[in-house]
């Protein structure tokens, strides 16, 4: 069942690939249908949040479609809309191959263990290291950060501030995350030209966790001895960050020059490279086998945000052809009225409450984006895309279901509301507050 779920998966992802460059509507049909039974077996794989979440969603769905006597170009509409996405976040993975196989994250280890005793720098450093890492590996980011400072005995209390934050800077910017791709593949704004819009957010982010760090929590925590070690290879912290440079700028370039969608030149790119990247290694071998393991991996390891994406973009377009469109619209209509400062912090207050009793901010970000036009509320989209992507930020601090904050409770052994209440909760608040002051001030730029 799981081989031949995989194996779906891997067929739907080539037919979404060929159907953008030649779509007979034959072959949008079999797209249809291969995205309903992906849709459905990743619930069944999924762990039971993400299973009831995703049961909830697709059943009020099928009622309000039964009900309104759909055709079947709406349900196709309904049961394709986040399919880009999901091959997105199936495919990119793909790249950590190589940076396992090239053994990058020695280097970094030995970078690190250099800041014995800095703990100021460590953290900058670290948190950096996200950047880097991240907006290719995604969530595995934190695992491989992890493996490189583990062996440091940095305290639990240090890395539950550093993974949550670290992570969720690269939520506002990157072109590779389900989040960045969201926003601007709804509200259609090119990814180069919010590329600084999303950086600005990040780079309040990277300095905001860093000042409270520095003049609120270092000091109560206790850092044990680092082993230092010497010989750190630069050739292979250049090389990543060659690599990494090298795909994002072809990304962008193809982006600009080319007429193909985004969602396509990212996933085409992030395979070619991740061969080419295999075949410099010398270690072409391993890497096919491991691309073979990875494949093999997809079903149950990504079955949850498989689930969930899928199931949300059925239930955004939904949505939006009910009277609750108009209610969401309406309501920030009358708020944008009173205060567009006030209707920033409303919606990353919103997103972020609703995170944290359990609600994905997926789910809540899709129906707005599938009910509120930024027009309407006297705001360009850009802004508009800064405020959703800053609430996905905020929300992936505090809610107790995300991935990020399941991954980071699990490696360090502690309760997730101890990483979100006790170790986050006052840069959640301040972020929050210092988004709000930056979309704010873009607003009025813009």
């Amino acid at each position: 069942m799981q081989d031949l779920s995989n194996r779906i998966i891997i067929l739907l992802i080539i037919t979404y690939i060929i159907t953008q460059f030649y779509s007979p509507p034959v072959l949008y049909i079999v797209t249809v249908i291969l995205t309903t039974l992906v849709m459905l077996l990743s619930m069944i794989f999924s762990r039971v949040l993400p299973r009831i979440f995703s049961g909830i969603m697709i059943g009020i769905g099928i009622i309000i479609m039964y009900v309104q006597k759909a055709g079947f170009e709406v349900w196709a509409e309904s049961i394709t809309k986040n399919l880009p996405l999901v091959c997105l976040i199936i495919v990119v993975p793909i790249l950590t191959i190589p940076i396992e196989i090239g053994k990058y994250d020695d280097s970094i280890t030995q970078f690190a263990s250099k800041l014995n005793g800095k703990p100021q720098l460590l953290y900058i450093f670290l948190s950096s290291t996200f950047y880097i890492l991240g907006p290719i590996t995604n969530l595995g980011s934190i695992h491989i950060i992890h493996s490189i400072v583990k062996r440091m005995n940095l305290p639990v209390e240090f890395l539950g501030r550093l993974y949550i934050r670290g992570f969720s800077s690269i939520n506002t910017w990157s072109p590779y995350f389900a989040s960045v791709f969201l926003v601007v593949y709804y509200l259609n704004i090119p990814m180069l030209y919010f590329l600084p819009f999303g950086l600005l957010l990040s780079f309040f982010q990277f300095w905001t966790a860093n000042i409270v760090f520095s003049f609120k929590e270092k000091q109560s925590i206790n850092f044990g001895a680092i082993e230092s070690k010497a010989n750190i290879r630069k050739k292979k912290l250049y090389e990543l960050l060659f690599f990494l440079l090298l795909l994002s700028g072809t990304i962008f370039i193809l982006e600009v020059e080319s007429a193909i969608n985004v969602s396509v030149i990212i996933i085409i790119t992030a395979i070619v490279y991740s061969f080419i990247w295999g075949k410099y290694l010398k270690e072409f071998r391993r890497f096919i086998k491991e691309v073979n393991l990875f494949q093999k991996k997809i079903i149950p390891s990504q079955a949850n945000e498989v689930s969930l994406f899928l199931s949300a973009g059925f239930f955004g377009v939904v949505l939006s052809k009910t009277v609750i469109s108009d209610i969401f619209s309406d309501l920030w209509t009358q708020i944008s009225h009173l205060s567009i400062l006030l209707l920033i912090l409303f919606t990353i207050a919103l997103v972020g409450l609703l995170s944290f009793v359990g609600i994905h901010q997926i789910v809540v970000i899709t129906s707005i984006l599938s009910s509120v036009s930024p027009t309407n509320v006297g705001l360009h989209d850009i802004t508009f895309a800064m405020i959703l992507l800053s609430s996905w930020a905020v929300a992936g601090t505090v809610s107790p279901i995300t991935p990020t904050n399941v991954v980071t409770s699990n490696i360090l052994k502690v309760d997730v509301y101890q990483i979100i209440l006790k170790w986050n909760l006052l840069y959640t608040v301040l972020i929050s507050c210092v988004h709000t002051m930056v979309i704010y001030c873009v607003h009025l730029l813009l």
